[in-house]
């Protein structure tokens, strides 16, 4: 890959042949992205194989790819380009910076071998690749930078271009001693913006094309013949290797018009397992939630997807630093979560938005995001209760919340991993009340679904000083067996305040309710 690389970025131009412009990047700009890549050639040794599906799950290889595009989006300084252009050209840099580096590892895993096809010595490897790595991350890295800086400029020229027919475009040159023959050529040619000779032959045409296009009052000028035009254009931009093939043919595409920095046809794009390579990338191109207040957006658009879990209408998430709590609502539309809990919610969403699957410590976070949405799904409001009703309802609460868990997760775009959380999430003094109300479930036999949606159903449209209702009626309409609703209450009621091993002991001990079937 690397030879056809080297062929393909080898100018033979008389006049810059390998001449390098200045550019516009810190001292040594290549200093940090070896040291990255270096990382990511090590994780690639330690694991010993590669495939694009490791984009997303080794970190040294996403290092490589935001170092990479770090570099080449300092294009993008000092260009005043409309927000909907400049979206689509940040997107094509970052997406190019992943194929680069899906193209660099994948050439150098096959060198991790030796003929025995045992993984070789790390000091082996490193020598193997030491040009690979260098020829990547320096030498293809200046050029494509150089070449992003001038398609940036072009780009944002043919956005600002006027749409009327008093103007055409003229092809310019730098009009020095250092323009190619074969750019000359183009030189002056005028033509409509809507001419096809544009779509192929917009500057830049070439590695360090320093090419440029103007308007041009159509009454003033001549239009050349869009024929001869196109024939200069070709010739222009052909170079034919010793491989048969032009090598300057990935040039013929037009910046702005298509709303990319680098050649859709660069080789990159065709290195084996390129497309899953791109699927990947775009992954992580996706913004992070980096603050509260990316969050608070985040949930916002969650919120207007989803109404029904804000009755009274989405208000904010907010962090909190009340002591003693994981999270509380007002039930206005209004979270609060501890800054720990905040922060896993942020990543456990960055997770999802990724396309990775999110971890127990995550999970856990969103659940207690879910429990208090989930108050705020109530119809009726806040309301004054006893401390005693404040135990039904968070019960009731917190118990839909975990059974409803997969649901949210779903909602929020991703999977849940880790179902233990729907019987069993220790981080919230609820836990104990909930695993209790699982096991009277079990004690009677009582249809859990039924009684999901009973509660599920209460919980939502009835006053929170009478949830105590909803999880009785639940289990009498729903139990095996025909049980007396003060029985009921009293079972619930035990749980409330019982160890799970008390609560179980207690259970068996009033085995005699269990006499009567429900018919």
């Amino acid at each position: 890959m690397h030879t056809r690389l080297d062929f393909l970025y080898d100018c033979q131009c008389d006049k810059c042949k390998h001449e390098s412009e200045v550019l516009n990047l810190a001292a040594n700009p290549f200093k940090k992205l070896l040291k990255v890549a270096e990382n990511a050639y090590k994780a690639l040794h330690k694991k010993g194989s590669y495939h694009p599906n490791d984009l997303n799950e080794v970190e040294a290889y996403q290092d490589l790819i935001f170092e990479t595009n770090g570099i080449l989006s300092r294009a993008f300084k000092d260009n005043d380009i409309s927000s909907g252009m400049l979206k689509s050209l940040e997107n094509d840099v970052f997406l190019f910076s992943g194929l680069k580096t899906h193209a660099q590892l994948f050439e150098a895993s096959r060198l991790l071998l030796t003929e025995d096809k045992t993984v070789k010595s790390f000091a082996a490897f490193s020598n193997d690749v030491s040009k690979l790595k260098s020829n990547y991350n320096e030498n293809y890295l200046e050029a494509e930078y150089d070449f992003a800086v001038g398609s940036v400029q072009m780009a944002e020229r043919w956005d600002n271009f006027n749409t009327s027919e008093r103007y055409w475009l003229q092809y310019r040159t730098a009009a020095d001693d250092k323009v190619r023959e074969s750019h000359e050529a183009l030189h002056n040619t005028t033509l409509p913006k809507d001419d096809t000779f544009w779509d192929k032959f917009f500057p830049p045409n070439g590695w360090r094309c320093r090419c440029t296009t103007v308007e041009v009052l159509a009454a003033t000028n001549t239009r050349d013949d869009s024929k001869e035009a196109l024939k200069r254009g070709e010739k222009a931009t052909t170079q034919i290797g010793k491989n048969g093939k032009n090598k300057l043919e990935i040039f013929r595409f037009n910046a702005g018009k298509q709303k990319v920095v680098f050649p859709p046809d660069h080789p990159y794009n065709k290195v084996a397992g390129a497309k899953k390579a791109k699927a990947s990338t775009e992954k992580l191109n996706i913004k992070e939630l980096k603050t509260t207040a990316d969050v608070n957006n985040h949930f916002a658009d969650f919120a207007k997807k989803h109404p029904s879990y804000f009755a009274k209408g989405f208000k904010h998430v907010k962090t909190t630093s009340k002591r003693g709590v994981n999270g509380y609502t007002y039930m206005q539309g209004d979270v609060y979560l501890t800054k720990p809990i905040m922060d896993k919610v942020k990543a456990g969403i960055n997770h999802i938005k990724k396309g990775l699957k999110t971890t127990l410590e995550q999970e856990t976070a969103l659940s207690t995001m879910h429990h208090e949405i989930l108050h705020n799904s109530n119809k009726v409001g806040n309301v004054r209760m006893t401390k005693l009703q404040v135990r039904y309802m968070e019960l009731a609460n917190e118990f839909i919340s975990r059974k409803r868990l997969p649901d949210f997760m779903k909602n929020l775009g991703g999977k849940l991993e880790n179902k233990s959380l729907m019987n069993n999430r220790s981080n919230t003094g609820y836990n104990t009340m909930v695993r209790n109300y699982d096991t009277l479930i079990d004690f009677v036999k009582g249809d859990k679904t039924k009684i999901i949606n009973a509660v599920e159903k209460h919980l939502i449209n009835e006053n929170y000083q009478i949830q105590a209702e909803g999880l009785i009626n639940a289990i009498a309409e729903h139990s095996t067996y025909k049980l007396n609703k003060n029985n009921i209450r009293s079972l619930i009621s035990y749980g409330l305040r019982s160890s799970e091993d008390h609560y179980k002991t207690y259970l068996n001990a009033n085995k005699e309710l269990l006499k009567t079937k429900r018919r």
